[in-house]
């Protein structure tokens, strides 16, 4: 049965759109730098390749060393890469989610050949049901965040775990901080990743004022709050976060902003200043196995 190579264009489009949903989500949980120009030209790279391989002629890009090649030359453009480490984690996560997106456009091809075909190993759109192009991007945004959560718990908390140190004046805290891969606290102001930390691990370094705030439960008092902020040698430092988890949603963390954090990764100390350090009135271990909830950014 012969392939229907008339809508090159289409094809092209096609393809181009996809390779461009995937390196987005590529770039979305990499945490790689990649402008979305950068993004849309790697894109359009892979886009050229679909439709080089169903022409008569180019065979040979059907080969796996091209296609690894074609990958390669993708990653490259759309990301800035510094190390190896960096690379590898960014070409495993492309070809986990391009094997996710590959499996869900091969169920749809065995459900329905009217609309999708496939020629020289190209998947062909045929009559551009866009239906189907939202589909698939439905059923792989669910698939990728199962996949994500099971991984997520598959993980034993030990590999979650970090040693933390806040500095700020002449003082050091030092504490154990689980990775909380949910955390998406942000501070409204400058952006900055927040870390969480128990009040009784690091009240011996705040303000009196702010103390007292805690010991009198008195963190949900706005008036009592600025009143306190007002007071403090801190009153530059501090910041109000708006959280809705850690058991309360539509509530503010109290935080501040340190001289800078450490964190203790695979044997060597990474310095960050743009931090936020929130403050939780409870614990957040039952175990006191940690005291501190770290950003997925701080070690990213």
């Amino acid at each position: 049965m012969g392939v229907e190579y008339q809508y090159l264009d289409i094809l092209f489009v096609d393809n181009l759109v996809m390779n461009f949903f995937i390196l987005w989500i590529v770039h979305r949980f990499s945490k790689n730098r990649g402008s979305v120009w950068r993004l849309w030209l790697a894109a359009a790279a892979g886009a050229l390749y679909a439709v080089l391989i169903v022409l008569p002629g180019f065979q040979m890009l059907q080969k796996i060393p091209m296609k690894l090649a074609l990958s390669l030359i993708m990653i490259l453009t759309a990301f800035e890469l510094n190390t190896f480490k960096e690379f590898f984690k960014t070409y495993a996560v492309f070809y986990m989610i391009t094997f996710i997106f590959g499996g869900v456009a091969l169920s749809l091809y065995f459900i329905n050949h009217e609309f999708i075909d496939i020629g020289n190993g190209a998947f062909i759109i045929k009559d551009y049901p866009v239906k189907y192009l939202i589909m698939t991007c439905i059923l792989v945004g669910v698939l990728i965040r199962s996949v994500l959560e099971f991984i997520r718990l598959r993980l034993s908390k030990n590999e979650l775990l970090y040693k933390v140190e806040i500095f700020i004046d002449e003082n050091k805290i030092v504490a154990d901080a689980l990775l909380d891969t949910g955390n998406t606290l942000l501070d409204p102001i400058s952006q900055y990743p927040v870390l969480v930390i128990e009040f009784q691990r690091i009240k011996d370094i705040l303000p009196h004022e702010i103390k007292t705030v805690f010991e009198e439960s008195k963190e949900n008092d706005l008036e009592m709050i600025m009143q306190a902020m007002r007071e403090s040698p801190w009153l530059a430092r501090f910041r109000m976060i708006p959280f809705t988890a850690l058991g309360k949603s539509n509530g503010m963390l109290i935080g501040f902003k340190p001289d800078g954090v450490n964190v203790l990764i695979n044997g060597n100390w990474r310095r960050i200043c743009n931090i936020i350090v929130a403050i939780y009135n409870n614990r957040l271990s039952k175990d006191k196995q940690y005291q501190a909830l770290i950003h997925p950014e701080m070690v990213a």
